[in-house]
């Protein structure tokens, strides 16, 4: 018997292209849009000398199709199919069931009253440089959110009201689900985004949950921010800055059914500032820098390193991903970025990263040394767009690991990273 959202899906795919092949496609009321994208990776990016070269490819499929019964109302379904080549199905008889539901919502314009929209369903959510919540489309499968908000759009500024549902437990007993509720604000005039959004996780790390009072959760963080974005002559600027707090359980646990909660105090400030010159090749340089707080672990009371939990991280901390994930150490990523284009729909990219942590950590080579030193990244990409809606690239990267953070004479001294991408959008 086959899963209902395997039926779900297939149903779904047959109505999609039944009007992609019928005249309903014809009228003003139905849309469809599509991507076809394939990536191949050479992975040497592991510091371990005994682990050999990964060499894949990834393929992601995306199809849509947008209803639109009036013009302040719309229904957007897109179907995905995310895979790596080789894997189970190819040149068999297995099934793979990969197609899912990457986004299906609607939205409906004045339904209360004029300046306020409604979206609901499931949905991608992007916010500013997306350094808070991004959809991460360079990922093969990307982020997508189930909930809904409200948006006022008034003559100056927007105002979001958000509500996102990360997990469904459906305990009978007591609430134990995430949810994340959230308000993000767009002043036009000014150039400035302002936000405030909870994280609520109503799970519990107690041993005896039966004992547990239902006041203790998992997590508990208050995530308070702006966002600041401008360009004046041939200068732009952006800056973000985000504070933490709220609380959470001590970890490691202790022994006894209700854990010790420690506050949340951390903090992000990353900014950058760029300069475009007036010539023939559109070259623009930068210089920025991305600071994580980090714990120093002496303070138990307190829990101060920044949690990047919804950012599109490839954007910001490096091509090779070794820092996407938050480190209790924090990070501190001084980039000087450039571009220029090397011919007519040509464009060659080429970033430095310079990484401390923002604590000290104990080194990996010698336990009696402490450091913040990391290492540099150098990433560089040529990007090709001379035929209408496909997009060729092709990257290379580097990373020079401090002796300390790769523990030097065990370990490969430089990790290599390369990709090449064709993007076909329909």
């Amino acid at each position: 018997m086959k899963r209902p959202v395997t039926i779900l899906t297939a149903v779904t795919l047959t109505i999609l292209l039944g009007f992609c092949g019928s005249g309903l496609m014809a009228s003003d009321k139905f849309s469809y849009d599509g991507q076809i994208r394939l990536r191949g990776e050479l992975d040497l990016t592991s510091t371990d000398s005994s682990r050999h070269a990964q060499n894949f490819n990834l393929l992601r499929t995306r199809v849509g199709l947008k209803f639109e019964p009036t013009d302040r109302a719309f229904a957007y379904v897109q179907l995905q199919d995310s895979r790596t080549l080789g894997s189970p199905g190819s040149g068999d008889l297995s099934a793979t069931d990969n197609v899912d539901l990457h986004q299906a919502y609607f939205v409906i314009d004045g339904a209360i009253f004029s300046p306020l929209l409604i979206k609901a369903g499931r949905f991608e959510l992007n916010y500013g440089n997306q350094r808070v919540f991004g959809a991460v489309g360079w990922h093969n499968v990307g982020r997508s959110w189930e909930g809904g908000l409200l948006s006022y759009r008034g003559d100056k500024f927007t105002l979001d009201l958000f509500n996102l549902k990360k997990m469904e437990l459906d305990d009978e007993t007591y609430n134990r689900d995430f949810d994340i509720i959230g308000l993000y604000g767009k002043i036009d005039q000014a150039h400035l985004d302002l936000f405030l959004f909870y994280e609520v996780d109503a799970d519990t790390n107690a041993a005896d949950t039966s004992s547990q009072p239902f006041s203790q959760k998992k997590l508990k963080r208050f995530n308070l921010g702006g966002y600041y974005s401008n360009s004046f002559n041939s200068f732009d600027i952006t800056a973000q800055t985000v504070f933490q707090f709220g609380e959470m359980p001590r970890e490691p646990l202790p022994d006894s059914t209700v854990p010790t909660f420690q506050d949340i105090s951390a903090f992000m400030i990353a900014t950058e500032l760029g300069y475009s010159f007036k010539c023939p090749c559109n070259a623009r340089v930068a210089l920025g820098i991305d600071y994580s707080s980090g714990d120093d672990g002496t303070d138990t009371t307190k829990y101060k390193a920044y949690t990047n939990a919804y950012y599109t991280g490839h954007k910001f901390r490096g091509f090779m991903d070794y820092f996407v994930p938050s480190d209790a150490n924090g990070l501190m990523d001084i980039m000087l970025r450039g571009k220029f284009s090397v011919a007519p729909r040509w464009i060659f990219k080429s970033d430095f990263h310079y990484f401390k942590a923002a604590e000290n950590y104990i080194s990996k080579s010698d336990s009696t040394i402490v450091t913040s030193d990391i290492g540099m990244e150098l990433d560089m990409s040529l990007t090709n767009k001379a035929l209408s809606g496909a997009t060729v690239t092709g990257g290379l990267s580097f990373f020079l690991p401090d002796d300390h953070f790769a523990a030097a004479g065990k370990y490969q001294e430089t990790g290599v990273w390369a990709y090449f991408m064709t993007t076909l959008n329909f």
